[in-house]
């Protein structure tokens, strides 16, 4: 997992805390105008007489009967916990999900499902759901009910580090998008032991020979569920995105390797998302993984350490014994560190394989990262003594060439020089796995690359997962825009915050209906072309950038990524 999915990290489990690290999560007034008219900010409104209309109108799904309520805006309703899966408690941990259970009657999807099993101690109470192992369930926001209309879906993934991962949280509130035409799907599923557990029994148990990525199967499930049942809710099962940010974003990355989803989406949406497949940070960030092997150790120390001899044992176990020993003060790192896996199954090849043999899935995708984050922070502190370390360390023979590039003779000038090299690294990493996806894969399909640079004002106690004020243009600042959804939040957001939130959740619309982010009265945003290394900067301007400052430090940066000898 990476050290940038933050909240509540285990204090032996970051592989990265150092603050000038080189995927630490560390954690203005806007310039031009960005060329799209608010509307109004899309403030909530209280529910008109439709919409109570259509939230208490019964829709049929294949398990049963199901009502919503009114969502926070007017003509949307929410359908809340909707069971997608059967429970994971039991016989049924660390297997793949079985199918959801039906009922009878009418069942009043007006409450948010359980989150599953995670650590939640420092987080105010009346933010936290129900936990429990029966957690497998979906909220779908859609102003299409009673509609004979299809309209494109859009699934997203939460993020996270071991804690704060739920679905229900404001920040994911779908009723924006809605408004903008989408059909909003946001899911539960397993998450840390519960989610990517392996061991050699489980491996026996599967018939695959893998174990692992359990999360990644509820995933798969989830979308086997929207494409029997999302047009009752007014989807068009052909038009599906996933999307999601960091820990979420390595989902859709896995997704759009495995055969297991094909099929069931059509677009790829990876906030906070991807790196060149040989960037040394993927050995450390939410999108590497662990070889089997490797995670099948981790899982026998688990064993150990929870004092159990098989695999029957540790089901006995309950679910709060499991959480409190994985994530007590000074629990071992070994055996207590969970992450995707290599299981050959779920995720069958590298990402670098995957590439050069063509099986990635050919599908349009949306992609970027932040500006304060690869270890850029506004608070950074670092010596020039440091910084000339770190240069020797990282790139070898090749340390002067850097400082060249990236000169700095005091500590303010080191730590200022550090981000500005973070923040290159970060774009060319991700324009260069956009040209691994056209040159490498051949595959077609646009790719629109993104730099997020809007920071947003204040703090949010709305939000668990929302660091404090200080980070920056941090990771994941930008699901707030993404969704559009200002109105769900504490944030003193501003009329500019309004008109960024407006334009980005424009684009994310105009993307999951088409592949294409753009529209009328949006600035353009070219797709990624491999012979021009530019990112579209999204937040306090909508234009593009180039991939590094200068043609040297792209060059340098390229030639460095490309010399690694470790490919992931």
């Amino acid at each position: 997992m990476s050290p940038r999915d933050v909240p509540l990290p285990h204090p032996d489990h970051d592989h990265d805390t150092e603050g000038i690290g080189r995927r630490g999560f560390l954690g203005s007034a806007v310039g031009a105008a960005v060329g799209a008219t608010l509307l109004g900010g899309l403030t909530a409104e209280p529910a008109s007489a439709a919409s109570h209309v259509a939230a208490d109108r019964p829709v049929r799904t294949r398990s049963g009967l199901v009502t919503g309520v009114p969502a926070a805006l007017d003509g949307i309703t929410v359908y809340k916990g909707i069971p997608y899966a059967a429970s994971t408690a039991g016989a049924n941990r660390w297997r793949a999900p079985r199918p959801a259970p039906s009922w009878k009657g009418v069942r009043a999807a007006d409450a948010w499902g359980a989150a599953c099993p995670q650590p939640v101690t420092g987080i105010a109470a009346d933010k936290v759901p129900p936990l429990s192992e029966d957690c497998l369930n979906l909220n779908i926001w859609t102003g299409a009910i009673g509609s004979s209309e299809r309209r494109p879906v859009f699934v997203w993934i939460y993020g996270g580090r071991n804690s704060a991962m739920w679905a229900s949280q404001p920040v994911y509130d779908g009723a924006n998008l809605a408004a903008k035409g989408a059909v909003v799907v946001t899911y539960n599923h397993r998450v840390g032991a519960f989610g990517n557990l392996a061991h050699p029994e489980l491996s026996a148990e599967g018939g695959h020979g893998g174990s692992g990525n359990w999360g990644v199967l509820d995933t798969v499930a989830a979308l086997k569920w929207i494409r029997s049942n999302i047009a009752a809710f007014g989807g068009d099962p052909d038009r599906v995105t996933i999307a999601g940010w960091s820990h979420g974003s390595s989902f859709v990355n896995i997704l759009m390797i495995s055969r297991l989803a094909r099929g069931l989406y059509h677009r790829a949406l990876l906030a906070a998302g991807v790196q060149y497949t040989k960037d040394p940070a993927l050995g450390r960030v939410a999108g590497g993984y662990d070889t089997l092997a490797v995670a099948e150790a981790n899982g026998t120390a688990f064993a150990d350490y929870m004092g159990a001899s098989s695999a029957a044992d540790l089901r006995a176990l309950t679910a709060d014994e499991i959480v409190t020993k994985v994530y007590a003060p000074g629990a071992p790192a070994t055996g207590t560190d969970f992450g995707n896996v290599l299981d050959g199954y779920v995720l069958p090849t590298t990402y670098t394989a995957a590439m050069e043999s063509g099986a990635e899935a050919d599908v349009p995708v949306l992609t970027g990262n932040n500006k304060d984050e690869n270890g850029a922070s506004p608070t950074l502190a670092m010596t020039v003594a440091q910084y000339h370390a770190y240069a020797d360390t990282t790139f070898g023979d090749r340390a002067a060439e850097f400082l060249a590039l990236y000169p700095a003779s005091t500590d303010t000038e080191a730590a200022a020089q550090y981000n500005n090299y973070a923040r290159d690294e970060e774009r060319v990493s991700t324009y260069l796995w956009g040209t691994q996806f056209r040159n490498a894969a051949g595959n077609r399909s646009p790719i629109y690359n993104y730099w997020w640079t809007r920071v947003p004002p204040g703090s949010d106690t709305t939000n668990p997962i929302e660091p404090a004020n200080g980070a920056g243009a941090y990771h994941g600042a930008e699901k707030y825009y993404l969704f559009g959804n200002l109105y769900g939040t504490d944030r003193p957001w501003t009329d500019a915050d309004h008109v960024i939130a407006d334009t980005t959740s424009s684009y994310v619309a105009n993307f999951v209906a088409t592949g294409n982010p753009n529209g009328p009265s949006l600035p353009a945003w070219p797709a990624l072309r491999t012979t021009k290394p530019l990112s579209m900067e999204l937040g306090d301007h909508f234009e593009t950038l180039p991939a590094a400052d200068s043609d040297a430090k792209y060059a340098f940066l390229k030639d460095y990524l490309k010399s690694r000898t470790t490919s992931y």
